[in-house]
């Protein structure tokens, strides 16, 4: 690895140790649980707790997309044991394979002309958090105010774009087969998106963008960027305190609490969207921090975007008719409105098939109270899917669709995760009662 590098970048290197990770954790698990069968065990939770640790330690050695599939596994109850899920989930939070500060300071100074201890009264050594792009510090700024800074992995640049063609070579070969395996334009725009989120001038704006689409939710804290402080590799925000959300999942907060604080989620994925098509499109809960006087914090805009109108036009009707407690009952049809494409010789069965679909993700909506900690949507979904991935493969979405259904799904997992239980449906009727910016 060069040395201004923080991240193995080689494309083959980091191919290699994904592949080695998947054989050496699965054949862990699987030994494990032939010992444990023949003892009359279950495999045992040091077992699953060194599983974790090992997808730890590799994802957080290559960063990047790599880690970003680590937080969506460590967030995804189906994906992962629960024990091996929740060592995960834990310590992606905990800066694995930290720059030291000599990195650090080198990337500023280059970033920002001058050396952390010249730019801040007072930058803290060791990281505070790490991101799969980049770890953050806490700082305080001459006037007193604190904040933290973000600062961009030396390497991460190259080794997400080796990530990328590793992909790249499976998604040409699928598309060789025909359209209906064709994955490019959902690469693409994954690729796009990706990319973005190593700008850290774009994800300013995209901060400023999202605090402009949340104005009429007034519980959601978006920090303020400290542009005299920022760059394209280095991200400087106002500091917000509080419990991480994560946190908060695992303690001892009553079912009153939690559903509080779910409501405040729904607002923050759903009233930008509903104000302005405007989607989070990374809900993970080391995004969000509970904060006193019930109001959420919200960071890292790097995946956020404005839909198109005809996209978000649907979707904003489907929530309209959820708020008033209604399945709309032509889900096919409106998809093809907002740009889905239906390959199969028969268009019905496409549509009764995104009909049962929809059925099943409007659940929360069809009862005064939802438990979304009582059942698995994803689950039933899949397992839909499953049931005839004939059809499944014939309808293609349109590509914005990828990160408006990374949103949904993100922030139907946290709720699931946080063991929300409420009055689900009078929460959107809360967003549709603070109407439209647009």
């Amino acid at each position: 690895m060069a040395e201004d590098e923080h991240v193995p970048a080689g494309r083959l290197r980091r191919l290699s140790r994904l592949a080695y990770l998947t054989a050496r954790t699965a054949g862990d698990l699987l030994a494990a649980q032939a010992r444990r069968k023949i003892a009359g065990a279950d495999v045992s939770h040091d077992d699953l707790r060194k599983a974790g640790e090992r997808i730890l330690a590799t994802l957080g050695e290559l960063k990047g997309a790599a880690l970003k599939l680590g937080q969506a596994l460590a967030m995804d109850p189906d994906a992962l044991p629960e024990e091996a899920r929740s060592v995960v989930a834990k310590l992606l939070s905990q800066a694995p394979q930290r720059m030291d500060f000599a990195q650090v300071a080198d990337l500023v100074q280059a970033e920002l002309g001058r050396h952390p201890d010249q730019l801040f009264a007072d930058f803290q050594r060791e990281p505070m958090a790490a991101a799969s792009l980049g770890q953050v510090h806490a700082a305080r700024l001459g006037d007193g105010r604190e904040v933290v800074v973000k600062v961009q992995y030396p390497g991460i640049e190259k080794a997400l774009e080796n990530d990328l063609a590793n992909a790249a070579v499976l998604v040409r070969g699928f598309a060789l087969t025909g359209q209906t395996l064709d994955g490019r334009p959902y690469y693409e725009e994954l690729r796009a998106s990706l990319l973005r989120e190593l700008d850290y001038v774009q994800e300013a704006a995209q901060a400023d963008a999202y605090r402009v689409a949340a104005q009429r939710y007034p519980e959601l804290v978006v920090p303020s960027v400290i542009y005299e402080r920022s760059s394209r590799r280095v991200l400087c925000l106002e500091r917000i305190r509080g419990k991480p959300l994560l946190d908060f999942m695992d303690s001892d907060a009553t079912a009153e609490e939690r559903f509080r604080v779910a409501r405040l989620l729904i607002f923050a994925i759903w009233g930008p969207f509903y104000a302005a098509r405007l989607v989070h499109a990374d809900p993970h809960p080391g995004n969000f921090f509970v904060l006193p006087g019930d109001k959420l914090g919200v960071l890292d805009f790097g995946s956020t975007k404005v839909l198109s109108e005809r996209f978000a036009g649907v979707y904003r009707l489907f929530l309209d008719e959820n708020a008033a407690g209604r399945a709309h009952p032509d889900v096919g049809p409106m998809l093809k409105k907002a740009g889905f494409r239906f390959l199969g010789d028969d268009e019905e069965e496409a549509f009764e098939f995104c009909q049962r679909i929809a059925d099943i993700v409007q659940r929360p909506i069809q009862s005064e109270t939802y438990d979304f900690g009582s059942e698995a949507l994803f689950w039933e979904v899949k397992r839909a899917f499953r049931s005839d991935p004939r059809i499944g493969l014939t309808i293609k979405p349109p590509p914005e669709a990828l990160l408006f259904y990374r949103s949904a799904a993100g922030v139907a997992q946290d709720l699931r995760l946080l063991k929300a239980r409420g009055p689900v449906r009078a929460v959107l009727k809360e967003i549709q009662a603070r109407g439209s910016a647009w």
